[in-house]
């Protein structure tokens, strides 16, 4: 009987160690990679809920965002410039909630660049409100969800989702209090052996949380350790969305490589895309009617040549069947420059008419917004002076090679409709 006893509570104990290792939180919507809510996993990450490694080893993503680019790593997501929406975050321990931030990364993860800042009882609630800057960059994105826990060990948690950005009825102007995307702050990292950490029984209050903050009061303090200068104005926001300080250049305490940014000073001009989201159709902040999707191919959003209609009931997506298309994007230039002689693969001038280079160029370039295809399967652009890093074309889709002020592009896609 003593026997039996003993293995029952040796079993009951290994059962409640079990449960406690996996009641964490992820992220269900956008699906991450990996993540048994991603219909194109085909590797399966069980523990999801698990948070970065203590030495950082496995920043960012858990290593997952390789994925991107490939079959496994197709969009689960279609978010519009200037649309809000929400995330969803499942779990059954929260530890006391904390504060989290929202990012993307056009750089295949290089660089995370914070959208939203939410200190203090994030995630207690499932679903959070963020909003697409009305100039993020169309085209393929990481959308990052990261979690500094209040109650627990000193711990990062990150999920990250391939999404595409693009979409919307109409060109959206820049509110001139609005923060430009480039000069939005790099994400906040620490608990990664980084040389930053956050305090025990706090929500730790991100040094520079950038324009778009919410801010839900509680226990409140900055983490400790060499974690980057807080931004002006101390990035304080009123509860439910206040706003913080904007530094003048983006701060980032991330261990990460630094590269060149790969937004362009101005957004191009975008007319309504027709994209489709696999199944999984973005959630709105109000009621929609859920719709099924199809099969998402295309990753990158521009210019469409036929008619396309809108509603503006919800942002759900609706669908029709895939149809062939050639689509194109006129970037508006902000430099004028002379012309100047074709350059061979890999110059990076990215000036004058269509150059039929296929090779990828870097450093400094000279016409602003220029397009660069890369042997069709990839793409780079002149942002800020600089050649942008390359960045995969979506499955699906391919674009015509050379150097020009705009990208033509060829894909399957079907119609989606947007809210203006």
């Amino acid at each position: 009987m003593r026997s039996f006893t003993s293995l029952t509570g040796l079993v009951a104990s290994l059962l409640a160690g079990s449960q406690l290792a996996a009641a964490h939180m992820e992220m269900s919507f956008p699906p991450p990679f990996r993540s048994k809510s991603n219909p194109h996993t085909t590797n399966i990450d069980y523990s999801m809920t698990a948070p970065l490694n203590a030495d950082g080893s496995n920043y960012p993503c858990k290593g997952y965002h390789s994925d991107l680019g490939t079959a496994a790593g197709a969009p689960t997501a279609v978010f519009a410039p200037g649309g809000t929406y929400n995330f969803t975050i499942v779990g059954g321990a929260a530890h006391g909630g904390g504060s989290c931030q929202v990012s993307l990364s056009y750089d295949g993860g290089m660089t995370f660049t914070v959208i939203e800042s939410i200190i203090g009882g994030c995630p207690l609630s499932a679903n959070w409100d963020f909003t697409i800057p009305s100039d993020a960059q169309p085209g393929t994105a990481i959308f990052a969800w990261t979690w500094f826990n209040q109650i627990g060990n000193r711990e990062m948690y990150m999920n990250c989702a391939p999404v595409t950005i693009g979409g919307g009825s109409a060109k959206r102007e820049i509110s001139p209090r609005a923060a430009a995307f480039s000069a939005r702050p790099q994400i906040f990292q620490a608990n990664i052996g980084n040389g930053c950490s956050t305090l025990e029984s706090s929500a730790v209050t991100f040094p520079n949380p950038g324009p778009d903050v919410k801010d839900n009061g509680g226990a409140q303090q900055p983490p400790t350790g060499n974690c980057g200068a807080a931004a002006p104005g101390g990035g304080s926001g009123s509860p439910g969305g206040g706003s913080g300080g904007v530094p003048d250049t983006p701060t980032t305490t991330a261990a990460a490589p630094t590269v060149p940014a790969t937004t362009a000073p101005a957004p191009p001009t975008v007319e309504p895309p027709k994209p489709t989201n696999p199944g999984i159709p973005p959630r709105p902040t109000s009621q929609p009617t859920t719709r099924p999707g199809s099969q998402f191919s295309s990753g990158v959003f521009l210019t469409i040549s036929d008619a396309t209609t809108f509603e503006t009931t919800t942002r759900t997506a609706s669908v029709a069947p895939p149809a062939a298309t050639t689509t194109s994007v006129k970037a508006p230039a902000t430099t004028t420059v002379a012309p100047v002689p074709t350059t061979s693969p890999g110059s990076g001038s990215g000036s004058g008419p269509s150059t039929p280079s296929t090779g990828a160029n870097s450093g400094p370039c000279t016409t602003e917004g220029a397009w660069n295809c890369i042997d069709g399967t990839s793409f780079q652009r002149c942002a800020s002076g600089q050649w942008s890093p390359v960045i995969p074309m979506a499955p699906g889709t391919t674009c015509t090679p050379g150097t020009d002020d705009s990208l033509i592009m060829s894909g399957r896609r079907s119609v989606r409709r947007f809210s203006a």
